[in-house]
């Protein structure tokens, strides 16, 4: 299966999402696009960047729901 790879850099974060909680912001964004865009995903995060790995086929259904959470 191939995967692509959508990156958010934290500091652009929404103000409803909560710095300081980034595994709490991580495991919001992974329920979102599992319950509201069908969508399995992998999210993780370094200092700087949010990394989050889909499946290709499944890319335009997880770029909607980024896109209504506010986070593309």
């Amino acid at each position: 299966m191939d995967t692509s790879t959508i990156r958010l850099p934290i500091r652009k974060l929404p103000d409803h999402f909560d710095r300081s909680r980034i595994t709490t912001v991580l495991d919001e964004i992974e329920m979102a696009l599992m319950d509201d865009g069908g969508v399995y995903v992998r999210a993780h995060a370094d200092s700087m960047t949010i990394t989050i790995d889909v499946p290709t086929d499944q890319l335009t259904d997880a770029a909607a729901c980024l896109k209504d959470l506010g986070l593309i």
